[in-house]
């Protein structure tokens, strides 16, 4: 309703609210959907641990998403997005330490630690000074269940010097502005965006904020200060609910290029664990994910963006 009530404006077909209340203002509900089963665990300290999601010079994978450093303070995640892999992991190695929760599907668990406030305190913060890390990789920080400690984490390491990648699809990250922008030498803030047809994206980001609402994040962002990045991805195959790749990322890329993102990454759909057949269920097809399909998508990607302005980096499927 909020958003029906807001000015508009229109970029390509998307309408992004502007100017609404603010953010502290807005009832998000902070519990997990129905159905999720919610459990505990004990956590380790520190939280910050080693990530391969950086740079390969530092011995990563060549995403340049941290300086080889992640917080990940939950297992499972309530967004219940088919093509993520992270649930395969869980389930390969996660039920020993974790229990039979996460034998419930992807989506459907959620455990938080029981001992975050403490392992919060008790993390040595300025270990980690000057150095990035990503907040997070197995699950999304702003999750309702999870703002409030995503919050604790940074007012505690922010002021200590860590640097950080926060990556999110949740609206909530909103009510950290002033935090973030208060630290603004300190954080990038990215979002993913998979499309912008609004009916692959209920498909495939079943619980997740309309990629409208994800493109106001990065106009707030923006007015902020701070500085920011948006993921592309995964890019689906051709499908009934958006035939056109092509057409919607040149969409993309012209609704992001107002905003001025420091950093664009795209990849598309990795088939990983089940989620090819988890997307099938939720698409009604399976994905057509053919030899060649991730170099033809990569030309496509980067030709876009470029058209738009848009400084790119693909990350290819090896």
């Amino acid at each position: 309703m909020l958003e029906a009530e807001a000015p508009q404006i229109v970029n390509r077909g998307v309408r992004i609210p502007v100017r609404m209340q603010d953010a502290l203002s807005i009832p998000f509900s902070m519990e997990a959907p129905r159905g999720v089963l919610e459990s505990s665990y004990v956590c380790s300290v520190p939280l910050i641990r080693p990530s391969r999601l950086t740079t390969r010079d530092r011995g990563g994978v060549g995403k340049n998403l941290s300086e080889g450093w992640c917080i990940n303070f939950a297992v499972g995640c309530t967004h219940a997005c088919p093509f993520c892999y992270v649930d395969s992991i869980h389930k390969r190695f996660g039920r020993t330490r974790y229990g039979d929760a996460v034998l419930q599907d992807w989506g459907n668990y959620l455990l938080i630690p029981s001992n975050l406030p403490e392992a919060i305190e008790e993390t040595p913060w300025h270990r980690w000074s000057g150095k990035e890390v990503m907040m997070s990789s197995t699950h999304d920080p702003y999750l309702p269940k999870l703002a409030a400690a995503a919050r604790q984490i940074l007012e505690h390491a922010l002021p200590a010097g860590v640097r950080f990648c926060l990556q999110t699809r949740s609206f909530l990250v909103t009510r950290d502005f002033d935090l973030l922008a208060e630290y603004a030498d300190l954080v990038r803030l990215q979002i993913s965006i998979a499309t912008l047809s609004e009916d692959l994206a209920r498909k495939i980001e079943p619980r997740v904020p309309s990629p409208a609402r994800r493109l106001e994040v990065l106009a707030r962002a923006s007015e902020a200060g701070l500085t920011t990045g948006v993921i592309v991805a995964p890019i689906f195959p051709a499908c009934r609910a958006r035939p056109d790749i092509q057409d919607d990322l040149r969409r993309i890329a012209e609704s992001i290029a107002p905003f001025k993102p420091k950093f664009v990454y795209g990849e598309t759909l990795h088939v990983r664990g089940e989620n090819l057949r988890l997307t099938e269920e939720a698409i009604g097809e399976r994905p057509r994910v053919s030899p060649g399909f991730d170099q033809r998508v990569a030309r496509l990607f980067l030709e876009e963006m470029h058209r738009a302005g848009l400084s790119a980096t693909w990350w290819p499927n090896h």
